[in-house]
């Protein structure tokens, strides 16, 4: 009994000094300031499983075609370049301000199946800036955006930048 006390006891001064560490203004918001460890921890861990637990129950399509894959390139063209970048194309400036910083999708889609990369596009992210598309766009644009999404890890940049109809310049020598 005193062992259940003194862990209920730990967990009320444990609580305290998190709500004093809030409202005193002493945690550093900015976006500026990386999280503290446990901070980071604790975020990326309630993130990863409320998108674990929230994405199992999205029912996904037999097989997303190389059609959904270029309706998807001009939706993430024009909305998700610029916090994540691409093959061959750096976030924007806004991109890089972002804490956390947006992942590189080429490798981060490599954590999460078809279904949690249909919920995280749909519902967005809180606190990471990544935003919910689910109010703006129709499921089927959605999974467009997944099946262009699912192709980033073997895309080159010359593929990337020929989809946007923009080829490479040349590289000029100088002599």
């Amino acid at each position: 009994m005193k062992i259940l006390i003194g862990f209920i006891l730990a967990l009320f001064v444990m609580a305290a000094a998190g709500v004093g560490i809030i409202l005193s203004g002493a945690y550093n918001v900015a976006a500026t300031a990386p999280h503290t460890r446990v901070g980071a921890w604790l975020l990326d861990t309630a993130k990863r499983r409320s998108i674990a637990v929230r994405g199992s129950s999205v029912q996904t399509p037999q097989q997303l075609t190389e059609e959904q894959a270029l309706r998807g390139f001009k939706e993430f063209n024009e909305m998700c370049v610029t916090c994540h970048g691409a093959p061959g194309k750096k976030p924007s400036e806004a991109g890089k301000g972002l804490l956390p910083q947006p992942p590189d999708l080429a490798q981060a889609i490599q954590s999460w199946d078809r279904p949690h990369l249909f919920w995280i596009v749909k519902n967005g992210i809180k606190m990471t800036g990544m935003p919910a598309f689910g109010p703006t766009h129709e499921d089927s644009e959605i999974w467009d955006i997944v099946a262009f999404i699912e192709r980033l890890p073997t895309m080159t940049a010359e593929q990337y930048s020929g989809m946007a109809g923009t080829p490479k310049k040349p590289h000029t020598h100088t002599h």
